[in-house]
């Protein structure tokens, strides 16, 4: 008779220490935690993939009024076993867009379960750098599907890893490792006074961006136009879409906070398109449906995919034409390569 091999068992013992570690009545029994990664790792309601933020925690009113501006909506409560942590998930995670993310909070035998969002403004400081920080007032964990099998789990007392439920290996990169160095190419040049503000917007708007994406590359350069090495079927913007600019006018109040959510919101677009979206190093969109010539020698030698092949193709311009490439493939995983 054929036996079961599972990442169950290895799983278990895994998260085990972690759990222990955190204090949190939630995850006291280790297998709460490995239940609520196998579900999110893959989640889906009526056929389409949803990947909530789900935050754990002992006290949901010191946690929500650490976030100034912030909204809470309770949706019920469970009892604290498997099935309970299951259906309150289930009720929650189609509401979980937009902003809004989960909550659960045990007390006793009992989770109590909704949504919170942190403040409206775009560019108001991001959710986790305030929940994620150690405090010895509450716990908080972090639970987010960042990849498909891939569920990243983080504690605010430190502790943290990712979960990979597929044939990765142990020293394999996390699939947005180097989502801050992207951000962080793309600021490079924008005025000292308002990097930190660009920052933050362009985390929020481009994690979205990205969880909806099919795949998508992102190239980086430092000249003011775009570089020789793409073709000039693309669309190329005459006036840049300037989220430097943009910024700085919401953060004056000279122009409604919509505005910059609005601008924010077409990035999104351009990200579900075939090719390239083109930044510059002032946080500026050049254009995008950008493509790289593969023609000759370079080109047919690579094996791959289109995206992938226009990927190393952009890699071996970094440094010239290029400061950063990204790609992202249809699952979530990722490269980059920088200066």
């Amino acid at each position: 008779m054929a036996r079961n091999i599972t990442f169950r068992t290895q799983l278990v013992g895994g998260v085990s220490e972690f759990c222990s570690e955190s204090n949190l009545l939630l995850i006291q029994d280790n297998l709460h935690l490995v239940e609520l990664v196998v579900m999110l790792a893959r989640y889906q309601e009526e056929g389409v993939n949803l990947c909530p933020k789900v935050y754990l925690t002992n006290d949901i009113k010191s946690m929500t009024a650490m976030i100034p501006g912030g909204d809470v909506l309770k949706i019920g409560s469970c009892k604290l076993n498997i099935s309970g942590l299951k259906d309150a998930i289930k009720k929650c995670a189609p509401l979980a867009t937009n902003g809004w993310l989960i909550y659960l909070c045990g007390c006793d035998k009992t989770v109590e379960f909704g949504l919170f969002r942190g403040p409206t403004n775009p560019i108001s400081v991001l959710v986790d750098d305030v929940l994620l920080t150690k405090t010895e007032q509450i716990t908080v964990v972090k639970l987010y599907q960042v990849a498909s099998d891939c569920v990243e789990v983080h504690c605010n007392n430190g502790t943290g890893f990712n979960i990979f439920l597929n044939h990765r290996k142990e020293d394999s990169s996390a699939p947005l490792e180097s989502f801050d160095a992207l951000i962080s190419a793309i600021t490079s040049e924008t005025n000292n006074k308002l990097t930190e503000q660009i920052t933050t917007f362009l985390s929020k708007i481009l994690t979205e961006s990205l969880r909806k994406s099919h795949g998508c590359l992102i190239a980086v350069t430092s000249h003011s136009k775009a570089p020789p090495s793409l073709s000039m079927d693309g669309v190329f913007f005459d006036d840049p879409i300037n989220y430097e600019e943009l910024v700085d006018l919401t953060s004056k109040n000279e122009i409604d906070a919509s505005d910059l959510i609005s601008k924010g919101s077409i990035l999104q677009g351009m990200l579900n398109s075939d090719g390239i979206v083109l930044f510059d190093t002032k946080a500026r969109i050049l254009g995008y449906n950008c493509f790289i010539n593969l023609n000759g020698q370079n080109g047919a030698s690579i094996n791959g995919g289109a995206r992938k092949r226009a990927f190393i193709a952009l890699s071996e311009k970094v440094g010239d034409e290029f400061s950063a490439v990204f790609i992202q493939s249809q699952d979530g995983w990722s490269e980059y390569k920088g200066v």
